[in-house]
């Protein structure tokens, strides 16, 4: 496609509109020295589909056009990315290069795509190579794409412009901050291999390795979460983390190792329906489903909970802890075996404390307790079982 010709009209769907400073050659010139560049005061360029309707549109209050390279350089450059005919990005920069009459654009300085409708993101970088033909945006250097409280970067990232799908590659990183925070301070990170989002649908596949970090303000980590791989959906919030997945909580010396986890970054839920381990020091705990509430610092054990340390194991149908104030709640048809005499208590509800190494001490909450103990015997019988009654009663 000629930029220039005798009409200053463009053919193939690209229409460009000048004011000039000099007017248009009605022809090419036929010296081979290199013509000086025409330079304008204003530019309009605009690009339409087959059916007729708008792809893009790029204006620029002053550029220059080389005639023997088809190469305009525009300055701060404003444009519009068209969906079905209607503005889907507005796209700028310090700087932009059309190449070829429009074949390829580079955009170059504090480049920014605003989203128009939707989650309203922006994405940002330092350099975006723009294919329109192809309806591709390239990032390559430092792409970033934020919202109120969240912020995703890689090393270069693909804009597919029919279709909405942002495609990161690189080292993915995925940063929330809560309401009135310090952006650039966030309290959870993600990071994760290559990752393709779609921003019409949220939903987001990620390769691994994964990892997540929750902090305090000090930067302290409080829970880390680590696995395979990860898919999920931004718009509802949550992410599903791919077996095998370990959770750590350092300052607790605390490791829990599961199966397909999901972390909810709005809510700062993590749960997992599936069988899970968990190691507190020298007590270990069990369960079919968890629900941990990190905002609240309380994990609930949902379905067959045991705990086991060293003397003793209990179970019961729930199970609740909280690491903040070190306090467990055991409900449900409660069972606790001691090694000492084989003693076996029933409860339906039992309180423990988190003490030493991990060990948790339980306690009967002003209800009765049921307890049987296997003592010794002389010899001449067989053991019996004395039951006896009592509450409260403390393990």
């Amino acid at each position: 496609m000629a930029l220039m010709h005798s009409t200053c009209r463009q053919t193939g769907g690209l229409l460009i509109a000048f004011v000039a400073l000099v007017g248009c050659a009605s022809e090419r010139p036929s010296s081979t020295v290199q013509s000086p560049p025409f330079v304008f005061r204003s530019l309009k360029l605009e690009q339409k589909n087959k059916q007729g309707l708008i792809d893009w549109s790029l204006i620029s209050p002053e550029a220059r056009y080389e005639l023997s390279r088809r190469l305009v350089r525009a300055r701060l450059p404003v444009g519009v990315l068209y969906r079905k005919g209607k503005p889907s990005f507005r796209v700028q920069s310090d700087l932009a290069l059309v190449i070829n009459d429009g074949e390829q654009i580079l955009l170059e300085g504090d480049v920014r795509l605003q989203q128009l409708n939707g989650s309203r993101l922006l994405i940002q970088g330092d350099r975006l190579r723009w294919r329109p033909e192809e309806g591709l945006l390239l990032i390559e250097q430092r792409p970033r794409a934020s919202d109120k409280d969240s912020r995703i970067s890689a090393s270069t990232a693909e804009l597919q412009q029919k279709t909405n799908d942002l495609t990161l590659k690189g080292v993915v990183q995925l940063e929330r901050w809560s309401d009135d925070a310090d952006p650039s301070r966030p309290d959870s990170t993600l990071r994760s291999g290559m990752a393709r989002w779609n921003l019409d649908s949220g939903v987001l596949n990620a390769e691994g390795p994964v990892l997540a970090q929750r902090r305090d303000q000090e930067g302290t980590v409080l829970e880390q979460l680590q696995g395979n791989r990860l898919k999920g959906n931004t718009r509802v919030g949550d992410l599903m983390v791919m077996a095998p997945v370990i959770v750590r909580m350092p300052r607790q010396n605390g490791v829990l190792r599961a199966q397909d986890t999901t972390w909810n970054f709005r809510t700062q839920i993590v749960r997992t329906e599936q069988p899970f381990e968990a190691e507190l020091d020298r007590t270990t705990i069990l369960g079919r489903a968890f629900k941990a509430q990190l905002k609240k610092s309380t994990v609930v054990v949902n379905g067959d909970c045991r705990i086991q340390q060293p003397g003793e194991s209990l179970e019961a149908e729930t199970c609740r802890w909280n690491w903040t104030t070190e306090n467990v709640l055991a409900e449900g048809n409660v069972r606790l075996r001691r090694d000492a005499n084989d003693q076996l208590t029933r409860a339906s509800t039992l309180e423990g404390k988190v003490g030493e190494q991990g060990k948790i001490t339980f306690t009967a909450p002003g209800g009765k307790v049921q307890s049987q103990v296997r003592f010794p015997s002389d010899g001449s019988a067989d053991p019996s079982l004395r039951p006896r009654t009592s509450a409260p009663v403390e393990f």
